[in-house]
């Protein structure tokens, strides 16, 4: 999926919006809608929130799913208002981004998700590479070139991403998590198990060394 949070995508929300307003003070009906106002319904339908979203409403796998916390080795101090905490990393939001802290490209510097026992397993990660607000802000700071994963402190692989403004995802052979779940008390019982992205290699940025990655979600099984 390309990001698109251009002026023509910025005015479709704004008309969507507009129209909602509208079909609620009953200025409106939902049977008298143009051809033009339904496709914007159908592209951008009530799950929608806002244009910034990457989870709609309604069902996912996220209903059973995301009791886990997540830190980092460094964030980059916040300014002007503009927060690159690691909260920012699972926040749902293309808006916002995580910025590594140290001096440099940020190599060596990590993100680590803490998972419950009983969270449903992992089977896809995705990722959104890099501050991706805007084309501009994307272009101007450094994005991740390669990351190597951790699964409780043991080293399951390097991924390797695109350098390019879209959403990546990456299919894991076999679902991680605890696999035992014929009895359902039986997983709260083990440990909490953790992934650790760890940056090794950036696409350098036109104009500063920080490094941003906008959003880690995913996908999964044991839900529903």
């Amino acid at each position: 999926m390309d990001f698109d949070f251009g002026i023509q995508v910025q005015n479709d929300w704004k008309a969507r919006n507009q129209l909602l307003k509208d079909l609620e003070s009953e200025k409106k009906s939902w049977d008298n809608l143009t051809e033009k106002e339904s496709e914007l319904f159908e592209k951008y339908d009530e799950t929608h929130n806002s244009m910034w979203d990457v989870e709609v409403g309604g069902c996912s796998w996220y209903c059973g799913a995301g009791d886990y916390t997540v830190k980092s080795s460094s964030s980059l101090k916040n300014e002007d208002n503009n927060s690159y905490d690691i909260t920012n990393i699972n926040d749902f939001s293309y808006q916002t981004a995580w910025v590594e802290g140290i001096k440099g490209y940020g190599i060596g510097e990590y993100i680590e998700f803490t998972f419950v026992p009983k969270h449903p397993r992992l089977t896809v990660i995705k990722i959104a590479n890099g501050y991706i607000r805007s084309e501009k802000a994307w272009k101007n700071n450094s994005r991740v070139k390669k990351l190597k994963m951790y699964v409780n402190d043991t080293v399951y692989g390097v991924i390797n991403l695109k350098d390019v403004y879209s959403l990546q995802s990456i299919e894991l052979e076999e679902p991680i998590g605890n696999s035992d779940r014929k009895d359902y008390e039986k997983p709260q019982t083990l440990s909490k198990w953790k992934i650790r992205f760890e940056i090794l290699e950036v696409y350098k940025g036109d104009m500063y060394d920080d490094t941003a990655i906008s959003e880690i979600f995913f996908d999964g099984i044991d839900v529903h």
